[in-house]
């Protein structure tokens, strides 16, 4: 007996959902090293300023004692507690609830994906008994193995970049 071309569809569909969630689970970490890096470059432009305003008062504290010194070094101190500010937001901030979803939903399709493998595997076990051929008694002994492997590698978490 040959497998069920619906078993075969199921497999392809449930596939296709893990694709389709990866792909989502990849664009949601896209998204969120952007704006994490936004932040952190313009953290970065706020805190060179402050840095050139502190320089600018220290080279005014050596011109004269007092004037506009005070001023440039509250500009200065200001600009880097917003960076500071920016930084924290920065870090603070998380991919939100979709991640969660779509984590969800790739678990799910790839608990479907090893069931579909199992019945597969075990409607062609229950061929291959039925045949005489000595590679057919090998068949269902490879199939789970080489769905197992794949399974993995799909597990596998994208290459941070």
């Amino acid at each position: 007996m040959i497998p069920s071309p619906a078993v075969f569809d199921r497999l392809t569909r449930n596939l296709h959902v893990l694709w389709r969630a990866d792909r989502l689970i990849a664009d949601i970490h896209l998204r969120h090293l952007i704006a994490r890096s936004g932040l952190a470059a313009l953290a970065g432009l706020v805190a060179a300023f402050g840095l050139v305003m502190l320089g600018v008062a220290a080279y005014l504290a050596l011109e004269r004692i007092w004037g506009p010194i005070g001023a440039a070094a509250a500009v200065g101190a200001a600009a880097m507690l917003l960076a500071l500010l920016l930084l924290l937001v920065a870090a603070r901030m998380g991919p939100g609830r979709e991640l969660e979803v779509a984590l969800e939903v790739h678990r799910a399709a790839l608990d479907a994906v090893a069931a579909e493998a199992r019945t597969a595997g075990a409607e062609v076990a229950g061929i291959g008994n039925a045949l005489r051929h000595p590679l057919d008694a090998a068949l269902p002994g490879l199939i789970v193995p080489l769905a197992t492997v794949l399974l993995r590698m799909l597990r596998k978490p994208p290459p941070a970049t």
